[in-house]
């Protein structure tokens, strides 16, 4: 393969375990991009069929021409019978639309509903990125700049949705000691989960999308909870992830949008153990963790399943089967209850 082909092959395995056929797919279209033309390919040749196909199109044009002498009722009724005709070349499913694709789990997301043979359209607030650049090569991904601050920037790409996931979170980082969250980019829990999915949420009301699902945290209804407290520290995030997820509920009630709220547990880096280790509840009284690889194929599984409709719930690496978990759920708004007895292991932190 051409040598920048074979960047991208490498860059794609490394960064995001792209399957092997998504990225040879990617990596032929850049060589047929760079390869020199066939020598096969005559001039004349070229010349005879772009020939050939103008006569063709030239007579089509002239059949469709109506006669001088018909009455204006017979050429209008000509048209409209041609108009009806005339079908699309290409009709495109409808798309489910990632806000937040610039995030890891963004991006895992997209890479998950792709593998389902969804069309999708990513929204992100950064420019290109080589992630996008990847992705977008081996799926055909659609990327767009958007700027929740501006929904006008996205909302076109809302309308005819059949789905939105809001993957959006305020940028942070720690400090040396990793024991302060600082807010970046004059990002706040406020300013980007709150209005953010409430400006979302608006957009896909009004556009009758049948759908929402929004990435939310485990833990946000137990305000005593040490994690809880920890988090809330810094620029009350726990409590506008809350109010976010009540937002969301509140328009989609009003509507015949439905909502699906997943919460996750605490985010790591390291690679998913996969469905089948993914424990499922409701009532925000579980605690543990959950890789954000696990988290995109329980998003994504959630999306399809007809149970998670109006309802939220939480998601921990466990020993049980997430599809088994997420056909069990009911609606509910995602109030905390208490931990029944057979699941309180599942409650226990590490100091108790």
């Amino acid at each position: 393969p051409h040598p920048r082909s074979r960047a991208i092959v490498t860059m794609a395995v490394a960064g995001f375990r792209v399957p092997l056929t998504a990225v040879l797919a990617a990596a032929a279209l850049v060589c047929m991009v760079l390869s020199p033309p066939s020598p096969h390919h005559h001039p004349r040749r070229i010349k005879s069929s772009v020939t050939n196909a103008a006569s063709a199109n030239a007579a089509s044009n002239n059949a469709t021409i109506p006669p001088v002498n018909q009455t204006s009722a017979q050429r209008s009724n000509a048209s409209a019978m041609a108009a009806k005709d005339r079908t699309p070349l290409v009709r495109l499913k409808a798309p489910i639309v990632v806000i937040g694709a610039e995030l890891r789990i963004g991006t895992l997301l997209i890479i998950g509903l792709s593998e389902r043979g969804e069309r999708v359209v990513a929204v992100s607030r950064d420019q290109t990125t080589p992630d996008s650049m990847i992705v977008k090569m081996a799926y055909g991904v659609h990327y767009i700049h958007g700027d929740l601050n501006k929904p006008s920037t996205f909302e076109r790409y809302i309308k005819g949705a059949k789905a939105v996931i809001f993957a959006c979170q305020a940028r942070s980082v720690f400090n040396q000691d990793r024991e302060v969250v600082q807010f970046t980019g004059g990002d706040t829990p406020k300013s980007v989960e709150y209005r953010g999915i409430s400006a979302v949420a608006k957009l896909a009301v009004k556009a009758n999308v049948p759908q929402i699902m929004m990435i939310s945290m485990y833990l946000v209804t137990q305000k005593t909870a040490p994690e809880y407290i920890w988090l809330n520290k810094f620029k009350r995030s726990m409590y506008w992830k809350r109010q976010a997820e009540l937002e969301l509920i509140r328009q989609c009630k009003q509507s015949n949008t439905s909502y699906t709220i997943v919460r996750a547990g605490g985010a790591t880096g390291e690679k998913g153990f996969g469905l089948d280790k993914v424990v499922v509840r409701q009532g925000d009284y579980v605690r543990g963790t959950l890789p954000l690889e696990d988290l995109a194929s329980v998003a994504v599984e959630a999306l399809f399943t007809n149970s998670t409709k109006n309802a939220v719930f939480e998601a921990i690496t466990g020993e049980e089967n997430a599809v088994a978990g997420l056909e069990k759920l009911s609606r509910n708004d995602g109030s905390a209850q208490e931990c029944p007895e057979e699941d309180v292991a599942l409650a226990r932190t590490d100091d108790n």
